[in-house]
């Protein structure tokens, strides 16, 4: 499939899954907006809105009662209402906020009566009958609103006198305490009288108005209530204004609660549509800008020929783990013909610059290293060769034996140095074999610890029970724990004691611990331990301080497929662990460079 297909089937996926997601996000505005609704209607007038949730809502038990929900039950007590559930005998089983003056059992015809107004009840009743799980639950709902009392209070004592309206001192204190207000309406809508009407309240109403004022009164911040009085032909209104948690009145509102939550609906869904085009803008710039900027500065730095030192250390190519492309797939083959191209002039500069760098090291280290025995044996032998002094058979054979020592020194320097150089370039690799390590580690240990400028039985060798083979080369195996043992002793107060434990690991594999008691190393020496001359050299010392034993001990153990790992504390001693996790091939070179 060519690039522009792929482009085009690419681009269709994605936006048609863009166009899903908007999808979903729209059906969860959706169904969001119609549960603010419902509890907008319940807030408003909790039957029967409420009372169908709160049978579908709760939990019910064998026996047929029911477990409501705590929020569903608050917003009915907010309400100002009560609940009942009523056995098919009339019998009350289960009661919720429910006043004193309730009855505990209502006969058939007795709740007919009061559900259709034909019998005087205080309350306003709704009756709800719903089945579920195979029962039939029937709900008995009351509501008397608080303005209830005000109105009929204020009907049966207020006094009209010429368009006025008073009332007595008890009443007005009733209605201050509410913060009410009273209007008297004649036949057609107009104010007829009115108590503490406020200014910006109006004096007359249209049917209409009248209705939606008393449905709506949160939108009116005002809860209305009003009757009317058929033997004089007015309408007693009362107006009780909506207060907020901190007692005082709420202003009135620009807009119903339902529009709001209309508005908030459509700006949820805009700024969720902007956030996914946003998104998905932001990943074609990464997917498909990147890639293509990254091309085309490759292509800009291959073409101006720069030097091979930026060459080498540039950007990386565009693949990233594991081969993928940090692009897309479908550039997949220019980006593996740029990358090719690319990293083999990179990898040409690379082994330039490294052969240099090696190569500087070589003739730097060398100098440094041989500087100060090649002047001990420079000095004496221009000591024996002047005519100045006669020295005597003893000071000659002991010149002899420090211009033997420094040879020795620089002797063993050169191979050290050698080794590294081979070990690092993976020249001169040797086979391994399997071995006895309980037995080969012993031996070494042995030789080892048997250097007279050691102290005398300071090194402990630790061998597990059952015998531990593995695949080392043993030579290069002796040469490690020869190290190993040197550092110890060498590096610590002559009290300091050396454990040598050879553990097999759980996992399989096997390890030996070096472990001393020795002053210990702070954790920046602990990083910088197996570099090259980090110690510094000083011929003074014993051969083995050359300042390369280390670095020498980490290449020959990963040369052999294994690991080193240190852990030490000032004052806590050191402990190094050769790690074999898996029988190790020298032709492996995939396990050794990982485990390099």
């Amino acid at each position: 499939m060519t690039i522009r297909k792929r482009l085009i089937v690419r681009y269709v996926y994605q936006l048609a899954a863009a166009g899903i997601v908007l999808l979903v996000l729209a059906a969860a505005i959706v169904l969001w907006m119609r549960q603010r609704f419902s509890d907008i209607g319940i807030e408003r007038e909790f039957a029967p809105g409420g009372l169908s949730r709160m049978i579908q809502e709760a939990d019910a038990s064998p026996d047929g009662l029911l477990r409501f929900d705590p929020k569903l039950l608050g917003m009915l007590r907010q309400d100002g209402g009560w609940l009942q559930s009523l056995a098919e005998d009339g019998r009350v089983r289960q009661a919720f906020n429910a006043p004193a003056d309730l009855l505990s059992r209502y006969a058939p015809g007795q709740l007919m009566d009061y559900w259709s107004g034909k019998a005087s009840f205080p309350y306003r009743l709704f009756i709800w009958i719903q089945p579920r799980d195979g029962r039939l639950y029937t709900m008995l709902y009351g509501l008397r609103a608080p303005t209830d009392d005000l109105l009929r209070r204020a009907m049966d004592d207020g006094s009209l006198s010429r368009a006025q309206l008073s009332f007595p001192a008890a009443t007005v204190a009733l209605l201050d305490q509410a913060g009410a207000w009273v209007q008297v309406l004649d036949r057609a809508g107009s104010e007829y009288a009115s108590w503490r009407r406020p200014e910006t309240a109006p004096n007359s109403y249209t049917l209409t108005e009248l209705a939606m004022r008393m449905h709506n009164g949160d939108m009116y911040n005002a809860s209305l209530d009003s009757r009317y009085d058929a033997r004089t032909g007015l309408t007693w209104i009362v107006h009780v204004p909506v207060r907020g948690a901190d007692g005082e009145a709420v202003p009135a509102r620009s807009f119903t609660p339902e529009t709001v939550v209309l508005f908030q609906g459509i700006a949820l869904f805009l700024l969720s549509a902007m956030l996914v085009v946003a998104l998905l803008a932001l990943w074609y710039g990464y997917r498909y800008g990147g890639p293509l900027l990254h091309m085309v500065e490759r292509i800009r730095r291959m073409g101006s020929r720069e030097d091979a030192c930026e060459s080498a250390q540039g950007p990386k190519p565009a693949s990233g783990k594991k081969g993928k492309k940090r692009g897309d797939r479908m550039f997949a083959e220019m980006m593996g013909t740029i990358d090719s191209a690319d990293e083999a002039l990179r990898a040409r500069a690379r082994e330039r610059q490294a052969a240099e760098r090696h190569r500087e090291e070589w003739i730097a280290g060398l100098s440094h290293d041989l500087k100060t025995p090649l002047s001990s044996i420079k000095g004496y032998a221009h000591l024996l060769a002047s005519d100045t002094y006669r020295w005597t058979e003893e000071e000659m054979r002991q010149f002899a034996l420090t211009i033997a020592e420094k040879s020795a020194y620089m002797d063993r320097l050169i191979n050290d140095l050698a080794l590294t150089y081979r070990l690092r370039h993976d020249a001169g690799a040797a086979s391994l074999e399997p071995a006895d390590i309980g037995a080969l580690l012993a031996q070494s240990v042995q030789c080892a610890a048997a250097h007279p400028g050691y102290g005398g039985a300071r090194v402990r060798c630790v061998m597990p029970e059952q015998q531990i083979v593995g695949r080392v080369h043993a030579p290069w195996f002796g040469r490690v724990v020869e190290n190993l043992v040197a550092n110890a002793l060498i590096h610590n107060p002559p009290e300091t004691r050396l454990t040598v434990e050879l553990l097999e690991r759980p996992g399989g594999g096997w390890q030996v611990d070096f472990r001393d008691d020795g002053i210990g190393m702070d954790a920046e020496t602990a990083s910088q331990l197996f570099e090259r001359y980090y110690r510094g050299t000083d011929t003074d010392r014993a051969p083995e301080g050359s300042g390369l034993g280390m670095a020498i001990a980490k290449e020959l153990v990963q040369a052999m497929g294994g690991r080193i790992e240190v852990r030490s504390a000032p004052g806590e001693g050191t402990t190094i662990s050769l790690v074999w996790t898996s029988v190790a091939s020298a032709e492996d070179g995939t396990e050794r460079s990982a485990i390099a």
